[in-house]
């Protein structure tokens, strides 16, 4: 069953193509969307709790995507020279791209969720140069380049994970099931191969996350694809990185290199977070910036797995779930105002209190990505505070909290630029592409309900105990 969950959205996506007119077409594929999302479902009676969360993030977010790239590119489409740039294809991607992010999600051993990362890559790398300009192609051999090493990594740390496995009593056949090697156990002496296979996994699934300083894919990357990629590629991928960090920290345990691989992800969660603060500060693009504060919020999480605490990891697993959608809403939003005003060129964006629901949308967005109530990152980032402060680990959190300080001065700085003032004349070679008003409101529809659940997941801590 979990394979036709996982193929569903890719083989629905080829499917659309045999429907001969184009609004049909349209509906179908937004209709074929919601049956690949409600389909997740019936995986969830036979997995566990953490791929629940995920499986649910992925399809629900995808689906918001899928829509709002129905919608926003509704009006017109910009035939590239390239077989990868032209409308089609790009629905056919958005589905294997969606479809691998599932096999990494509802993957039962390493061995998938390394093949599912790895697919997630070659699907993302022609999205990312969509657009065929010599920038985004550039993003696009870069962030091939840059997670191909990653996940040579990656690949290299679970040939010796199963090494250290199969030594110390796992059966062979189950060398790579984090299930098998959590039943094994502790297996006694910590071996110093169980600490180069945690490294070299952490190492490798941090550079999909973004984390410093295997980051400097993501900025070009994220800012150059189509908006709503850039939503996946921020609220989703990233997400999918740091679930296979989680994996691998349920196997350091039964390894006995669990407090290393805490350590490890302490600082680099700090560092990652201080330096994307300081990085942010300087950003004359929207969503370059947005790019970088992606960076900072997977340092968050990196930083709260780092604590080895049970608030730590309830922490790190919804702030993973909040930033999700309020990611995905901001590119969302900027993607409508892209299209409006012809750029995202902080400078360049004026007055968009102004010009109806979608500044102000992106007003609430920009609010809700530098922690301000009554938004969810408010609620899980005074946890991670928290349980940084009972975990004792002051300088790593007082470096986070550098960053986190720097972030909202920026943020908060944007939001005022761009929302006042006077509208600042179109330059000549911004193209801006007014939307048809249905396509509007359902565009901007798409980044209400991600936003919506921004502000829902913020009331789960005040509903469930903590832990």
């Amino acid at each position: 069953m979990i394979g036709f969950v996982v193929a569903a959205p890719l083989v629905f996506a080829i499917a659309v193509r045999i429907v001969p007119k184009r609004e049909v077409r349209r509906i179908a594929r937004v209709v074929l969307a919601f049956v690949a999302a409600l389909m997740s479902l019936a995986a969830f009676g036979s997995i566990d709790r953490l791929s629940m969360l995920f499986a649910g993030l992925v399809s629900f977010l995808a689906l918001l995507a899928t829509i709002f790239s129905s919608s926003i590119f509704a009006d017109d489409w910009t035939e590239g020279y390239a077989i990868w740039s032209r409308k089609p294809a790009y629905f056919i991607m958005l589905g294997a791209f969606w479809s691998s992010m599932l096999l990494v999600v509802l993957a039962s051993n390493f061995t998938l969720l390394w093949l599912g990362v790895s697919i997630t890559t070659l699907a993302t790398a022609f999205l990312v140069g969509y657009s065929g300009e010599a920038a985004a192609l550039e993003a696009a051999w870069k962030y091939l380049v840059l997670c191909g090493v990653g996940i040579a990594f990656a690949m290299l740390g679970l040939i010796v994970l199963a090494h250290v496995a199969i030594a110390n009593g796992v059966d062979p056949g189950s060398a790579f099931s984090w299930t098998a090697i959590a039943a094994r156990g502790h297996i006694g002496a910590v071996s110093p191969l169980a600490r180069v296979a945690v490294a070299l996994m952490i190492v490798g699934f941090g550079t999909k996350a973004g984390l410093v300083p295997m980051h400097a894919w993501l900025p070009d990357a994220h800012s150059k694809a189509p908006a709503p990629i850039s939503a996946l590629l921020s609220g989703l991928l990233v997400s999918c990185a740091l679930y296979a960090i989680a994996r691998t920290l349920s196997v350091a345990a039964p390894l006995g290199a669990a407090n290393f691989a805490y350590e490890l992800l302490l600082w680099l969660g700090a560092l990652s977070t201080a330096v994307a603060g300081a990085l942010m500060l300087v950003q004359r693009d929207l969503k370059r910036l947005l790019a970088y504060s992606t960076i900072e919020h997977a340092g968050i999480v990196a930083l709260a797995f780092g604590f080895g605490t049970t608030l730590g990891w309830f922490a790190a697993l919804l702030h993973i779930a909040v930033h999700a959608f309020a990611k995905s809403s901001a590119f969302f939003a900027t993607g409508i105002v892209q299209r409006e005003r012809g750029s995202t060129e902080i400078a360049r964006l004026r007055a968009l209190w102004n010009e109806g629901s979608a500044g102000r949308l992106l007003l609430a967005v920009l609010g809700a990505l530098s922690g301000m109530p009554p938004f969810g990152l408010f609620v899980t980032e005074m946890l991670v505070v928290v349980a940084g402060i009972a975990a004792g680990a002051w300088i790593p959190l007082a470096l986070a909290m550098i960053g986190l300080l720097l972030a909202f001065a920026t943020l908060a700085r944007v939001a005022i630029e761009i929302e006042g003032g006077g509208r600042v004349p179109t330059a000549a070679w911004s193209v801006p592409i007014p939307l048809a008003p249905l396509h509007r409101r359902v565009a901007a529809a798409t980044v209400a309900a991600a936003l919506t659940g921004c502000i829902a997941l913020g009331i789960v801590p005040w509903i469930r105990p903590f832990p």
